[in-house]
């Protein structure tokens, strides 16, 4: 079975107002036989992939940490 036009079918779900219509839309469009590509997985991502970075990181060699404070394997604070 070839994969369906997720883009289209994204924006025809967004666009009906019949429940009935809307449900077999929906049923078409969330089954995954096969995996996405990377632009597919766009469509269907609640954010842009690269808006998060890594948490903890470092930066200069210093731990950095965005939210709390992170504690290293060898004991060393953010």
């Amino acid at each position: 079975m070839a994969k369906p036009d997720y883009e289209t079918l994204l924006g025809q779900i967004a666009a009906e107002t019949d429940p009935t219509a809307k449900a077999a839309l929906e049923a078409q469009c969330f089954v995954f036989l096969e995996p996405l590509t990377e632009a597919e997985k766009e469509l269907f991502a609640y954010l842009d992939n690269d808006y998060l970075l890594f948490n903890p990181g470092t930066e200069d060699n210093s731990f950095k940490s965005y939210v709390g404070t992170y504690f290293s394997d060898t004991g060393e604070t953010t």
